[in-house]
């Protein structure tokens, strides 16, 4: 079964199925990612309203936002995640709207997915920031219009375990005809010297990019950065690629 069609079933997983699967496989993080910003997510708040529960919120409703002594806040993907375990014991008056409007109205804070289940995620301001702008994790395109005085070549370190899942991936997509790796610095930048992957494909360039990343994502520490090219015959940076190394995956 290709990839495609592995994530085409997927959808019809409830969110919090999702949510579950994504926490133990990297394949259905890239589908939660999309999934979270159009799904209902709850927001606790300090109201105490006369009865417990959904409040429907008006133009002229004053919310405060039920937050840790850490500012980190709770959100949920339904009420009933609220009250897992019998560890909350607070007001339970909450609202609820999609993913998208919860992190544009909390933006700048850090988020905490399902606090009290056996299965959540820490949402950062940056990596919040990053959803809503469709750049998920720390994936990133990398353009160089002018001649830039760049350092590339092999890293010391081979990253056995983001290399493996990555051909597992791309054993699964016809599109990906090869795939390279290099160790990447760019002296004009703050960014510290790191992997940077380089990829022939016919595909869409934004979904490879975006599924490669999350895989990247969780092998590498918080502040670890990867960088993705596309060899499209167009830019002078592939040449390297092309010439000087072999590829670590190539399509049979």
């Amino acid at each position: 079964m290709d990839l495609f069609k592995f994530l085409r079933k997927q959808k019809t997983d409830s969110f919090e199925e999702l949510l579950k699967k994504a926490a133990t496989n990297q394949y259905y993080r890239g589908e939660f990612e999309k999934r979270i910003l159009t799904e209902n997510l709850v927001v606790l708040t300090n109201n105490k309203f006369e009865d417990e529960g959904f409040i429907k919120l008006r133009a002229d409703t004053q919310i405060s936002i039920y937050t840790y002594a850490d500012k980190r806040i709770p959100v949920f993907t339904s009420p009933a995640r609220i009250t897992d375990k019998g560890i909350f014991k607070g007001n339970k008056q909450y609202f609820q709207a999609k993913g998208a409007d919860i992190f544009e109205l909390l933006k700048g804070a850090n988020l905490i997915l399902n606090p009290y289940s056996d299965y959540g995620k820490e949402f950062s301001a940056e990596e919040i920031q990053n959803l809503l702008n469709g750049n998920p994790g720390s994936l990133r395109q990398i353009t160089y219009e002018k001649t830039t005085p760049i350092q590339i070549g092999q890293p010391a370190i081979y990253p056995t375990e983001i290399i493996k899942d990555l051909i597992d991936l791309f054993s699964k997509k016809t599109e990906v005809k090869a795939a390279y790796l290099g160790w990447f610095h760019d002296p004009a930048t703050a960014d510290p010297p790191h992997y940077i992957f380089a990829f022939e494909t016919t595909g869409e360039w934004r979904t490879l990019t975006n599924e490669a990343g999350f895989i990247a994502q969780h092998h590498l520490g918080n502040d670890q950065i990867v960088d993705f090219l596309q060899i499209n015959g167009k830019g002078s940076l592939e040449s390297y690629f092309i010439k000087e190394t072999k590829p670590f995956y190539t399509k049979l």
